[in-house]
């Protein structure tokens, strides 16, 4: 299966696991609204852990999110926001799900998706692929020897000697 494919079945999935109708509601009820947009959530508190460009930190033992596309990202926001149950990604986010806890205590909830696709549009690195250049064929170089010609020698200017036919007049 592509990585497309599975992304569009995980997508599809967490949709129909999560209970949400067409517009988006929770269960058929109200519609959830964030008091922050993905952006704020990301400058004031994903940031101090996952790096200016969303990077990681290896002192810090946090992961990059700029290494995934939006839809792959989703999915494990979506865990982290769920407290690292598993049920979308298949990582282990248990540490970040203890945390998302206390920053949703503190208003810094978000939407995994609007999250997901801000974290792509900004910071997203794709590797790019490694064109390897044509092989250049080596021509072999084939020195000729030089050869000198053989040097000429200056002979004098031969005079006709007078003939008969010449002399009478």
């Amino acid at each position: 299966m592509t990585k497309i494919n599975v992304m569009a079945i995980a997508t599809i999935a967490l949709f129909t696991l999560s209970g949400c109708d067409e517009s988006g509601n929770a269960g058929g009820g109200e519609k959830i609204t964030y008091e922050k947009t993905a952006q704020e959530v990301f400058e004031q508190a994903c940031k101090k852990c996952h790096g200016d460009q969303a990077q990681g930190l290896p002192d810090k033992k946090t992961p990059p999110m700029n290494d995934r596309q939006a839809g792959e990202l989703e999915l494990d926001l979506y865990d982290v926001k769920n407290d690292g149950t598993n049920q979308s990604s298949g990582t282990n986010h248990d540490k970040m799900g203890h945390n998302m806890q206390k920053l949703l205590e503190k208003g810094y909830n978000y939407d995994p998706k609007e999250m997901a696709i801000y974290i792509e549009e900004h910071f997203y690195k794709k590797e790019a692929p490694v064109e390897e250049a044509p092989a250049v064929e080596e021509t072999p170089v084939v020195q000729t020897p030089t050869v000198e010609a053989p040097a000429m020698e200056e002979t004098p200017a031969v005079t006709p000697a007078p003939t008969e036919a010449n002399t009478s007049n």
